[in-house]
């Protein structure tokens, strides 16, 4: 207890004679010194320096300005409008002080990058030459101990930050920043704790590095961080690099809710981006020679979830390449199609600026996919995009109980080009297809089989769509078509002119196969063979059918099957005439006129 006294009193009166025994002109030379010697460059004191002993010694300097060197026209470097640090009463007893703690009030620094990437801040200092010689044991910062120079605290408030590239003449500002920094010498882990405002959105930061000197020095350094503003969220726990092809090797997250204001804020002018909104990403990100790969990736972008693995590479010469495998969940491809299928197939200026500022080629595979009324599972996707083509190819898909294939690709015929359509439908259930459409009239109940094969011009229009050009054939068997009785038929031909389909429209037409095939061209389809084998009748069809305002124009002959056992498969029945129709008028109910057989020769029965 007494001891204790004791040595309270002597720092108390140590404390008090101190301003008796220590030059306050030492203090104030030795200080400027020691900014100078941190900076490597000139510095100048505007003001009078205030020199305080309690509750700790702590010397101001007012005014301070960093220059190139001493001549007053030389670049400025920076300012601060006060800057304070502590020293240690013995060491300035003895004439050398070491100043830590540093208060810095409205630093503005301003940093110059020359077009080979060397800094104005870069050419000497304790900390520059600290960042020089700092070497790596183990994937560790090591450090001369001559060189570890004690910081202890700073504290940064309302300061400004200008990068200025040479090379482009483009410039970062940070302003607004106030923070404090841990670093007890050059030599150990920094901690840093800060806000500051990027542009208009203001941010907050928390940074701790072990190797700090590695990471200024442009070499590979560990670093985590969390980033926090009203747009975004991130983190980083791995390997950084801050070198001009600078890299991130280690788990990485990111976390929007207004992806476009991101966007807009970061100035990425990528097209299409205006429909996405909330996004998350998770990821465990490794680089090696100009690539980055996102490992484990996890993602949930607008409710669409997925994992896998990407690759973004950076070829020379030519545009980054986004490669990769991904898994989705469930997936509304509508939107998607209405984002991205201008973009890439359009020959617009933005659809072009997409194309060329990045290349694609990745693996999709979608558990369950919705496309309007239909739902299609365990789909396959591939999707490509180079400065020559874009292409989405469905590999595969479960679609109406059987299969869905199909390409859509962009073709440079013609003066603006076109995309190329192909799909195909492979034992589907077509009895389903048309009651999930809601179509009306006598259509086919059976699965069967379609091929779509069309080329639409270029700009991809609601007009160039309905004069795409192309074929399609159909096939399906054994079935039914309700709505249709061929009795009926037979019998109104024989005592009316013409009649409407309803009125023959009451039975139901079995068939044991269909196979038609049509020419597409200027929103009609020309059947040039169409056929429909029924129980005991055959159907052959061949006409024009303007599905543009469901029209029709069809030449329907209609003759008896052969009942001969003897024979493998459906024939004309011999001795029994072909009876010929004209089929008219709107779907779904066309008018039926009955073409009259020609007269037979006199003498023959």
């Amino acid at each position: 207890m007494v001891a204790g006294g004791i040595i309270l009193a002597i720092v108390v009166l140590f404390r008090v004679v101190a301003p008796f025994l220590i030059s306050s002109s030492l203090v104030r030379d030795r200080m400027e010194r020691a900014v100078e010697a941190w900076t490597g460059h000139d510095v100048t004191i505007g003001g009078t320096p205030d020199i305080r002993f309690w509750p700790e010694p702590r010397i101001t300097l007012p005014d301070v300005t960093i220059r190139e060197n001493d001549n007053a026209n030389s670049r400025l470097l920076g300012s601060v409008r006060r800057v304070s640090a502590s020293f240690d009463l013995l060491e300035t007893l003895i004439g050398k002080p070491v100043f830590k703690n540093f208060h810095l009030a409205d630093p503005h620094v301003f940093i110059q990058r020359a077009a080979d990437g060397h800094l104005n801040w870069s050419d000497g200092g304790l900390l520059s030459q600290a960042v020089r010689k700092a070497g790596s044991d183990g994937g560790q910062q090591v450090l001369d101990r001559a060189l570890d120079v004690p910081i202890g605290e700073i504290r940064i408030r309302g300061g400004m930050l200008e990068v200025r590239n040479q090379a482009d003449g483009r410039s970062f500002k940070v302003s607004g920043i106030d923070g404090d920094i841990g670093w007890r010498s050059l030599a150990n882990p920094v901690q840093i704790s800060a806000s500051a405002r990027f542009g208009t959105q203001p941010v907050t930061l928390d940074v701790k590095s072990p190797d700090p000197l590695l990471l200024f020095s442009g070499r590979d350094g560990r670093a985590s961080a969390i980033i926090h503003s009203s747009l975004f969220d991130a983190k980083f726990d791995g390997l950084a690099n801050l070198a001009t092809h600078g890299f991130l090797s280690g788990d990485a997250a990111l976390s929007t809710t207004d992806f476009p204001r991101l966007a807009s804020w970061t100035g990425a002018r990528f097209p299409g981006i205006g429909e996405m909104k909330a996004i998350s990403l998770q990821a465990r990100v490794l680089t090696n020679d100009g690539a980055l790969r996102f490992e484990n990736l996890s993602f949930d972008i607008d409710n669409v979830e997925g994992t896998g693995i990407v690759d973004l590479v950076t070829p020379a010469g030519r545009p980054p390449r986004l490669t990769g495998t991904l898994a989705l969940q469930n997936v509304n491809f509508l939107p998607l199609i209405k984002t991205a299928a201008p973009l890439l197939m359009e020959d617009t200026p933005e659809a072009k600026v997409l194309r060329n500022r990045i290349e694609l080629d990745l693996r999709l595979s979608v558990k369950k996919a919705s496309l309007g009324p239909f739902d299609i599972d365990e789909v396959a996707l591939g999707l490509m995009n180079t400065q020559e083509q874009s292409r989405l190819d469905i590999l595969d898909g479960d679609f109406a109980s059987g299969r869905l294939t199909g390409r859509f690709a962009s073709v440079k015929e013609g003066t603006n080009g076109g995309l190329a359509v192909r799909l195909a439908l492979h034992s589907v259930d077509f009895a389903s297809i048309i009651q999930r459409l809601a179509l009306q009239g006598p259509l086919p109940a059976a699965h069967g089989s379609a091929e779509l094969d069309v080329d639409i011009a270029r700009p991809l229009t609601a007009e160039a769509w309905r004069n795409a050009k192309g074929s399609i054939h159909f096939t399906a068997g054994p079935g039914t078509i309700a709505g249709i009785d061929l009795g009926a038929v037979r019998q109104l031909s024989a005592t009316a002119p013409y009649f409407s389909l309803s009125q023959a429209g009451n039975g139901t037409l079995g068939f044991a196969g269909i196979d038609v095939t049509a020419a597409l061209a200027n929103g009609s389809a020309d059947i040039r063979n169409g056929t429909i084998t029924g129980t005991n009748d055959l159907i052959s069809l061949a006409g024009v059918v303007p599905y543009l305002n469901n029209s029709l124009a069809l030449s329907a002959t209609l003759q008896p099957l052969s009942t001969d056992s003897s024979t493998s498969s459906a024939s004309p029945a011999t001795g029994s005439p072909p009876e010929t129709f004209f089929v008219g008028g709107s779907w779904p109910n066309p008018v039926i006129w009955p073409i009259a057989k020609p007269a037979k020769p006199a003498g023959q029965d």
